[in-house]
């Protein structure tokens, strides 16, 4: 079966679902699990690491099938994480967007190297101001066709943090491609890095590259490492061998059984369609979802549908029962102006908690890195302050995510699972939540050190730009039922730059200032969140009681008529609801068969 006719039997099973629900008035659940099947805003993404001088940049350029893309050469080694991005917009082409922690400036492609790599023009430049921490180049054609690749740094070899880039949820499909090279098997770190990188993101493959360069050995090469992910790993991790120069010469060629005779034979074809299996399998992933959300609904109906029929097949034996509800739920009504101060406290012993733990993270990275700038020294520093300054970025906008995921976790266990029966109530109350979070630009208050110009008011900035998930950050991506995505956090660290230069004692001034501001932004966030939580929460737990209610007083009625009616009328309301049970558990059953369908093909 193709993946177009799994997707329109998945949407054919959800749409019968669907009218199921809306009779029983859940059209919110309906509509939420439309919104999840909705495949339009899944991203595409391939993370491209390994160790200085694998080759990643000329792989990267060979996966497009353009030579001219992210820098390459002998003695080129990239400073920043460079993302190669389709585009329908044919001027962009020929361009690349600089991403500065407070702002994005359009280049000419070919100047891009002078921004971003060890030797760069602009990089050396002691009157530059500010270097970027990212880059992003936009292309109208490439070989793999909507896919992002990001070429992580060179600087600093393997960094377990990248892995961080490649979450795989219902909102990104991701694949992470490890780079060795053909002149030796796996070393140490490239072995560690597999392991804690698999930890986390399914999708993994390793790509044995400078293939032309060995040519009698990469064969035993890529047995050799097959042999030793599946011993030490006890995973089938794909290992596939590339010439990466041999494929962009190829690109070069025109059109026809030459140019695809020699790109086979440079094995980017193998890599492309090992990659592309793997993120199309992904694209089942918001089918999943929508129908883990479709079954859950159903499954309120048929317990509504089984207590009605319990009531009416009991002939008012129920009463007793259903009244002892009905008199807690009242109960509850009647208390919930005193529940809602309760709900007060409580969030605000939430919010005291996540800014104690961001405090005490942030206090641990203020401890590490002043230990690394008096350990290294500053000649070391000032080899590559673009990786420092982009390695602080990291480090708070990881802490800051941290922080936020932790706070919606225990918001949901403590205060929203104990009180609504539906996990859809708190993926409503989430997304709200984290639409507040992505909208406003936040602005911490300037740090006020003028040592000797330093400070620029202009640079120390932070807020919520673009996005980063944070669902995968500690797990909650299964609680949260879809990844909370928050936006990144932004950091004036441009001062970083001018610190470097004028001495430690500078940089450790500028080092505590940014941390105080991200303890004040994080402060100002987790407001902004309790501000949207309070009234959500509130709203739709006097929503919930109402319902729950009238639900209740409809089954006593129920229960009521059934004591008096007679025979034949309980007969036929019973075979009514007879029917009813049947079509809802026809509906439930064409929906866990599907779901058992798509996460067989979700899984590489």
């Amino acid at each position: 079966m193709t993946p177009s006719d799994l997707r329109a039997q998945t949407d054919s099973v959800l749409a019968a679902a669907a009218t199921v629900l809306r009779a029983y008035k859940m059209d919110d659940v309906a509509d939420l699990a439309a919104r999840k099947a909705a495949r339009d805003g899944q991203a595409r993404t391939v993370v491209v690491v390994g160790e200085v001088k694998r080759g990643k940049s000329s792989l990267v350029n060979a996966l497009v099938g353009r030579r001219d893309l992210s820098p390459v050469g002998v003695d080129v080694t990239t400073t920043v994480a460079i993302g190669v991005a389709p585009t329908d917009d044919p001027p962009l082409d020929g361009t690349a967007t600089l991403l500065f922690p407070d702002r994005s400036e359009q280049i000419p492609l070919t100047a891009l190297p002078d921004w971003v790599t060890v030797g760069g023009r602009q990089v050396r430049d002691p009157h530059v101001e500010s270097l970027p921490t990212r880059a992003s180049i936009p292309v109208t054609e490439t070989a793999m066709p909507g896919v992002t690749i990001v070429d992580t740094p060179g600087v600093g070899g393997l960094d377990p943090a990248m892995a961080a880039l490649a979450v795989q949820s219902a909102q990104q499909a991701c694949v992470v491609v490890i780079v060795c090279d053909a002149s030796s098997p796996l070393t140490a770190p490239e072995m560690d890095f597999i392991r804690e990188a698999g930890a986390s993101v399914d999708a993994l493959v390793v790509a044995v590259t400078k293939t032309d360069k060995n040519i009698r050995r990469w064969k035993a090469i890529v047995a050799d490492n097959r042999r030793l992910l599946t011993t030490h790993l006890q995973r089938d991790i794909p290992v596939i061998g590339v010439s990466s120069l041999r494929a962009v010469l190829a690109a070069d060629l025109p059109p026809g059984g030459e140019r695809d005779r020699a790109e086979m034979t440079s094995g980017i074809i193998d890599l492309r369609a090992e990659i592309m299996h793997r993120l199309d399998a992904a694209q089942g992933l918001p089918a999943a979802d929508a129908l883990r959300t479709t079954r859950e609904g159903l499954l309120a109906v048929a317990r509504r549908v089984d207590a009605e029929y319990a009531a009416v097949a009991g002939r008012g034996t129920t009463l007793p029962d259903l009244t002892a509800q009905l008199d807690a739920l009242e109960t509850l009504k009647d208390r919930s102006r005193e529940w809602e101060q309760y709900l007060a406290r409580d969030l605000t012993q939430l919010r005291q908690q996540a800014i104690d733990d961001s405090d005490r993270r942030l206090d641990e990275i203020r401890a590490r890195w002043t230990t690394r700038i008096n350990k290294s020294g500053m000649e070391v520093l000032r080899r590559s302050p673009q990786k420092f300054t982009a390695d602080m970025q990291d480090e708070l906008e990881r802490a800051l995510a941290v922080t936020m995921a932790q706070f919606l976790e225990q918001l949901y266990s403590t205060i929203v699972a104990p009180r609504f029966d539906s996990d859809v109530v708190w993926e409503q109350i989430c997304g709200r939540i984290v639409e507040s979070l992505q909208g406003p630009r936040i602005e911490a208050q300037p740090v006020g050190s003028r040592r000797h110009g330093l400070f620029d008011p202009t640079l120390l900035n932070m807020g919520i730009m673009g996005s980063s998930m944070i669902g995968g950050v500690i797990g909650l991506s299964t609680a949260l039922g879809v990844g909370a995505i928050v936006g990144t956090v932004w950091v004036g660290v441009n001062l970083g730059f001018r610190a470097m230069r004028t001495g430690k004692t500078n940089l450790l001034s500028w080092l505590r200032e940014t941390l105080a501001t991200t303890k004040t932004v994080t402060a100002r966030l987790l407001e902004l969140a309790i501000a949207q939580a309070r009234p959500e929460i509130v709203i739709r737990y006097r929503e919930h009681l109402r319902t729950a209610i009238e639900d209740l007083q409809r089954q006593i009625g129920v229960a009521r008529d059934a004591a008096t009616s007679d025979a034949t009328r309980r007969e036929k309301d019973l075979a009514r609801l007879d029917t009813n049970r049947s079509v809802i558990a026809k509906r439930l059953a064409e929906t866990e068969s599907m779901l058992a369908r798509v996460s067989v093909q979700v899984t590489p």
